[in-house]
């Protein structure tokens, strides 16, 4: 059974409902042990969001979320005015760390070179989660443009 990070960004309404969805799929995922999600499991110590104390726990608590992680899921989302560097962030930190990324993708746009070439498992529809082998991975290629 495998442990998920889930990387995406949640400034939108539309990100929000996106990151749920996923989660869902990972949920009906026989392969899925659990899945840490910044946006559902941080800071429960319910500190003020924005202060110096709330900066600090929600970095120790995802960094431990990405630290035990066996695989990243990660929803590549640039929306102009929503981009989300800390997703870029912790796939750059699994794909160091050599934890495989799975990447799901909605959108028409291309992907950055570098993410492109460090992902592991490329997907478009949030049902492929549900069924995707996360135990025994399997090697799925980007194959659009890059930037």
């Amino acid at each position: 059974m495998t442990q998920i990070y889930l990387a995406g960004p949640f400034f939108s309404t539309e990100q929000i409902k996106r990151l749920k969805k996923v989660a869902v799929k990972l949920q009906q995922n026989p392969t899925v042990e659990n899945y840490f999600s910044p946006m559902m499991d941080t800071n429960h110590a319910g500190l003020e969001e924005g202060t110096k104390k709330w900066q600090a726990l929600v970095y120790q608590e995802d960094m431990a979320g990405l630290t035990t992680a066996d695989v990243v899921v990660a929803i590549y989302d640039y929306i102009p005015g929503y981009t989300d560097p800390g997703t870029m962030f912790e796939i750059g930190y699994a794909t160091a760390k050599k934890i495989p990324v799975v990447l799901y993708h909605e959108g028409p746009e291309p992907l950055n070179l570098m993410i492109s070439q460090g992902l592991t498992t490329y997907v478009t529809e949030a049902k492929q989660l549900a069924t995707l082998n996360f135990t025994n991975l399997p090697k799925i290629a980007y194959q659009g443009d890059v930037f």
